[in-house]
């Protein structure tokens, strides 16, 4: 970058940043200047559950993709013996990752329903 375009940035950045942070959104919801929850969620529980179940439908379709790109790499191996135990090394990390996505619900639950039982929430 030349000394000239660094000039003109740092003096854009510093004239337009404190007109973004001091800009109204203009939206329709009023907080009265209270701290408005970006996030939606009413609780810590709901949305660590909610990440959860969002990093559980990315590891899904993660898992497929892995699942389908080792196949091809079975049928590319085409019997090589070296290429093969690579692959079947792929497919074993590939099951105990859709193993761990699976159990990682399960294992929230638990959690969720032995916090329950002791009586935090």
């Amino acid at each position: 970058m030349s000394m000239r375009l660094l000039k003109y940035l740092s003096l854009s950045a510093t004239l337009l940043l404190p007109a973004l942070a001091f800009a109204d959104g203009g939206g329709s919801q009023s907080s009265g200047g209270a701290l408005v929850n970006p996030l939606g969620t009413a609780s810590l529980q709901t949305l660590v559950v909610n990440i959860l179940n969002i990093l559980i439908q990315v590891g899904t379709y993660a898992i497929i993709l892995m699942l389908v790109f080792v196949g091809y790499k079975f049928v590319a191996a085409q019997g090589n013996s070296y290429k093969l135990a690579e692959v079947r090394s792929m497919l074993l990390w590939t099951v105990i990752g859709g193993l761990i996505l699976l159990g990682s619900k399960a294992i929230a639950m638990a959690i969720q329903a032995t916090v329950t039982a002791v009586g935090g929430g």
